[in-house]
């Protein structure tokens, strides 16, 4: 077992992260299992007896039996060559919270048990295993499951696959490695007395605010604006996409400030989280400042990712 985890080690050493896998029959190792030197020293046992008796029907056992365990070694090599692998886009997680990586794999011809084992990031000598047959000219999307104990970009080490079919008298495997953009944001903590400092109310001043108090008319749709408010029926008589505008509105637009906020680096970021949620929950429009790095106030979907990916990324190095 020693001699296997050395020889895992150093194969792992050969692979490189890539964004898809086609598995060849030079990435494919190959080595009999315990049952697999079993039957070879039974088949030897056999051949032994064979020449000791000068039996014909022991010969032809023999022969039989070391001609099954060929064509097993030959099927299962065969069973991963043409698998390809990708991982679609991972969607980010706050720490804590469970991380699904799909993994997609498909194949031109139909493959059986197949294993898929990786290692959980918080203690590699932990190791999950999935298994999952391959139907011909299909997709199949496992989610890799794993929990997430640090914010910040996730790397997912090298995937082993293997398997043990027909017979399990040989296991083949191959290691891959997989590119993927998974980030984990800072748990969002409650921040207790908070007002934005810098902040300012807009109610009434802008008579084409986003608010959802009165309809005053119609402008070109931005990117992040909310999909409620495009005027769906001019678009599908081809006038453009257009967005609806409201007077009256009361969200507000500030600055979200790591000096206002309190506690070690983890505590701020996590208390900004929670306010950034918080805004993007009221509508608000606002701004990130960190040290040494700034985000413009704006507001919408994209702008609340950004600025959580921000925090998570802050003075922070890839989670393994």
């Amino acid at each position: 077992m020693a001699l296997l985890n050395k020889l895992q080690k150093l194969l792992l050493k050969r692979i490189h992260p890539e964004d898809f896998v086609n598995l060849t029959s030079r990435r494919i190792y190959i080595l009999p299992t315990r049952e697999g030197i079993i039957f070879a020293l039974l088949v030897l046992i056999m051949l032994a007896a064979a020449i000791n008796f000068n039996n014909s029907l022991i010969f032809f056992f023999t022969f039989l039996m070391a001609s099954v365990g060929v064509i097993s070694m030959y099927m299962t090599q065969q069973n991963l060559i043409g698998l390809q692998f990708s991982l679609a886009h991972v969607p980010p997680v706050f720490l804590y919270q469970s991380l699904q990586l799909p993994l997609t794999i498909s194949c031109s011809k139909s493959c059986y048990s197949i294993a898929i084992d990786f290692n959980m990031p918080s203690n590699k000598s932990i190791h999950t295993s999935m298994y999952t047959d391959i139907i011909s000219q299909e997709s199949t999307q496992l989610a890799l499951s794993t929990a997430t104990e640090k914010r910040g970009r996730f790397s997912l080490k090298a995937l082993t696959i293997s398997s043990r079919f027909p017979l399990g008298l040989f296991r083949a495997w191959a290691n891959i490695e997989l590119n993927h953009d998974a980030i984990i944001y800072p748990e969002p903590e409650s921040v207790k007395h908070f007002s934005p400092p810098h902040g300012s109310d807009t109610e009434g001043s802008n008579p084409y605010g986003t608010g959802l108090e009165d309809f005053s008319g119609f402008k070109n749709y931005q990117t992040g604006e909310p999909l409620s408010h495009i005027h769906w029926k001019a678009f599908a008589k081809e006038q453009g996409l257009l967005s609806k505008t409201f007077s009256g509105s009361s969200h507000k637009e500030y600055w979200l400030n790591w000096s206002e906020v309190f506690g070690h680096i983890e505590q701020k970021l996590s208390q900004l989280c929670q306010l950034i949620i918080e805004a993007e929950h009221n509508g608000d429009r606002y701004g990130l400042i960190l040290p040494g790095q700034s985000i413009a106030i704006s507001s919408g979907l994209n702008h609340y990712h950004s600025c959580l990916k921000t925090l998570a990324l802050y003075q922070s190095k890839s989670i393994q």
